[in-house]
């Protein structure tokens, strides 16, 4: 028993002595002290041993897109605007465009209220269009109307009246308002007199702006087609077209009339 026990603790001892070996061929401790350490930057929970710059060397961009423009040659500089934006100019009326919304000093401006570059029918002008510049139709002008037409610096107005007509009231409205007037009769016998004074007149820069007007719009509908063929040219389709709003009609039998006598002044030219 007591040579068991002798011959327990000699070979306890002996393998203290010589150390417990693992598969590896080395003792644990050289196990521990040979192992090799992981690459540097392999382990993300490794910190950088002391003493050692941690600003990053330079090195391929990064794969995240910067944010904001990566080219600033289409910006403006800090603290300048980029270019105004342009916008359409105002509908006539309506003050509608930004180029009108401020004036010198950020005071409002006031809106254009002249009838020249207006299609609005203004206050006593019924009937009121812009044919072409200098140049507007419409009905017979009422009091306020003639005041409308000597403020938006009208300087004649011409009135194709039937045969018979006095028109010596009309003459003196315009006159007190410094209009020159102009009296046209304008009837299917006397068309081809009517329309050369017409153009005659119209044509005139100096009495412009001219405002051509009658009592319903046949005569002056019939005068404008007379002049779109003959002082400027147009054919009949486009004539036509651009005298429908200024009153050319073939309803009614002043008008078949005015229709009939046009179609022969045109034959005989």
């Amino acid at each position: 028993m007591i040579r068991r026990l002798m011959l327990a603790i000699a070979i306890v001892g002996f393998a203290l002595a010589a150390g417990c070996k693992h598969k590896c061929g080395h003792h644990c401790n050289s196990c521990r002290d040979a192992r090799p350490l992981p690459p540097p930057g392999s382990n993300p929970y490794l910190l950088p041993p002391a003493g050692l710059p941690t600003t990053p060397a330079p090195g391929p961009a990064s794969s995240i897109p910067p944010v904001g423009p990566s080219d600033l040659r289409n910006y403006p500089p800090p603290g300048q605007s980029g270019p105004e934006g342009l916008y359409p100019d105002p509908i006539p009326g309506t003050g509608s465009s930004r180029r009108a919304s401020s004036g010198v000093l950020g005071e409002p401006v006031k809106p254009q209220t002249g009838l020249r570059g207006s299609d609005s029918p203004p206050t006593g002008l019924s009937g009121y269009v812009r044919v072409k510049e200098g140049l507007a139709t419409g009905r017979k002008p009422t009091l306020d109307g003639f005041d409308a037409l000597k403020q938006a610096g009208f300087r004649t107005v011409i009135y194709l009246h039937p045969a018979g007509t006095d028109w010596s009231v009309a003459k003196e409205v315009a006159t007190k308002r410094g209009l020159a007037f102009v009296a046209i009769e304008t009837t299917p016998e006397k068309l081809a007199a009517a329309i050369d004074r017409f153009n005659a007149t119209i044509a005139d820069t100096a009495r412009q702006p001219i405002y051509v007007f009658d009592d319903d719009g046949v005569r002056a509908g019939a005068m404008w087609y007379l002049h779109f063929r003959t002082a400027d040219s147009l054919n009949d389709d486009v004539a036509r077209v651009r005298a429908r709003p200024l009153g050319l009609s073939e309803d009614g039998d002043e008008a078949r009339a005015f229709a009939v006598a046009t179609q022969r002044y045109l034959e005989m030219r």
